[in-house]
């Protein structure tokens, strides 16, 4: 019996021996896994954070459009309706910046039957020279109406001679601005393919068009006016690949030496902006320009001698203008008035000029902003026409838009 006890408390006494080496062991592994799952943590919490990071350097802004439009008995007779809804503009523009002084932009727009890339460039900050930034991609031109924003604009439209001579507003190819930090001053400077119409995105003709703007900006803070002065300048040309025809500004016949050969596109502006803190606000804006522009033949080159002398490439010189005047009728109000000029050939007048009249616009619009993000539009268009032997009337082409916009 007494060899039975003694027995019975060695064993217990060695199982609890044994178990007390082994328990340390157990609770080591226990933490080392504990540890191994909150260092996978922490992993995924960094990730996370780098993650978050990048997200944090991506801007998202945009707006959206929808409008409303009656038409003018012409514009019925070509449309087939007087009136119609529709979403004139809806942009998401996406704003990356990876590095100090490097900037991507992306901005694909969705209106209604339309869906298209507007804009997709890089800027970047010239090392040593903080003033200059160099932009690639496709882009506005630099021109005050074209690069002023759609989301800003005072009226529903840009002037006729913008829409006509710088078709689509964006182009690709690079750009060097200077924004002075000392002096009030900007250029730009831009090289292009020059042919970008809103389908086109490969150059055509290989040669490049430039195109420069300098405006230099006058404050006077006690009279509370601000006065930008500007000048901008395109050189470029069209590409006549197929038809030797050729049709002057003055409406006379021409030959060129050969097909292939380069027609003229030039032309230069000036630009004026003045703002005034009076009576709430008041702005008065104008551009006018003036130059050649051309339009090469689209004839097939196997056409005969008699198709190509009508249809010939076209030089025309053409001249216009665009005058806004805005006034701020309290905090959410505001009126606008413009008057617009565009004349497609300034050598010929009245019957000569056939179909290259010219075209007076009246634009009278008034604004109301909601708040911050949501702005209505009432906007009343008046083109009046030329009257000659080919364009007998002053068409019915007034055309009375309403839209809203909201943008964030």
């Amino acid at each position: 019996m007494k060899k039975l006890l003694a027995f019975t408390i060695f064993t217990l006494i060695s199982v609890y021996g044994y178990s007390q080496t082994q328990k340390p062991d157990s609770l080591k592994e226990v933490i080392d896994r504990h540890e191994g799952k909150l260092n996978a943590l922490d992993e995924r919490v960094l990730v996370n954070e780098a993650d978050l990071g990048k997200l944090n350097k991506i801007k998202i802004s945009g707006y959206v459009q929808a409008q409303w439009e009656n038409y003018g008995a012409d514009i019925e007779k070509s449309n087939g309706y007087n009136n119609t809804f529709y979403i004139r503009r809806a942009r998401v523009k996406f704003t990356y910046e990876p590095a100090n002084g490097v900037i991507l932009v992306l901005q694909p727009d969705f209106s209604t039957n339309n869906l298209s890339l507007k804009d997709a460039y890089a800027v970047v900050n010239i090392p040593k020279l903080k003033d200059f930034t160099l932009w690639a991609g496709q882009m506005n031109k630099p021109n005050y109406e074209v690069e002023y924003s759609s989301g800003q604009r005072e009226v529903l439209e840009r002037s006729r001679v913008i829409r006509t001579i710088y078709p689509g507003e964006r182009e690709i190819g690079v750009k060097l601005e200077y924004n002075g930090s000392v002096i009030p001053l900007k250029v730009q400077l831009m090289a292009m393919n020059g042919n970008f119409t809103g389908t086109q995105s490969k150059d055509v003709d290989s040669k490049k068009d430039l195109m420069g703007r300098v405006v230099y900006s006058f404050k006077f803070p006690n009279a509370g006016i601000g006065i930008d002065l500007g000048a901008n300048g395109y050189l470029g040309a069209n590409l006549a690949k197929t038809n030797p025809y050729l049709q002057n500004s003055n409406g006379t016949a021409d030959s060129l030496k050969r097909v292939w050969t380069y027609l003229d596109k030039n032309w230069a502006g000036s630009e004026i902006q003045i703002f005034a803190d009076v009576l709430g606000g008041m702005a008065i804006k104008g551009e006018y320009m003036a130059g050649v522009n051309s339009t090469p033949s689209t004839i097939a080159s196997s056409s005969t001698m008699a198709q190509k002398k009508a249809d010939p490439n076209k030089l025309k010189n053409f001249s216009g203008y665009y005058i806004y005047f805005i006034k701020n009728i309290g905090p959410k109000n505001q009126f606008v008035a413009r008057y617009d000029y565009y004349d497609p050939n300034t050598k010929l007048k009245g019957d000569a000029a056939g179909s290259d009249i010219f075209f007076k616009t009246w634009t009278v619009a008034w604004q109301y902003y909601l708040n911050g993000n949501i702005r209505i539009s009432l906007n009343y268009e008046m083109p009046g026409n030329e009257i000659n032997a080919s364009n007998t009337t002053d068409k019915k082409d007034n055309i009375l838009g309403v839209r809203i916009q909201a943008k964030f």
